[in-house]
């Protein structure tokens, strides 16, 4: 079961990375990462896009891995 609430919460990010890619861009990113600093504003989206493909991806199997694995 915890495994697939990790997975549901990997999709939420996914989504919301989706759907705002640059909620973060004024907060923590850019005052840790001197890559992200570098970045113009289009690459940052297009970055956040692919990482919020990524965290669906990842969060879709987590949830399969969960809801199917050994019990």
């Amino acid at each position: 079961m915890a495994l697939v609430a990790g997975g549901l919460v990997l999709i939420v990010f996914g989504i919301a990375y989706l759907r705002w890619p640059t909620m973060f861009r004024r907060g923590i990113f850019l005052k840790t990462s001197v890559a992200i600093r570098s970045l113009s504003r289009e690459s940052y989206v297009t970055y956040m896009n692919v990482l919020g493909v990524l965290f669906i991806l990842a969060g879709i199997v987590v949830v399969l891995l969960g809801a199917l694995g050994p019990r």
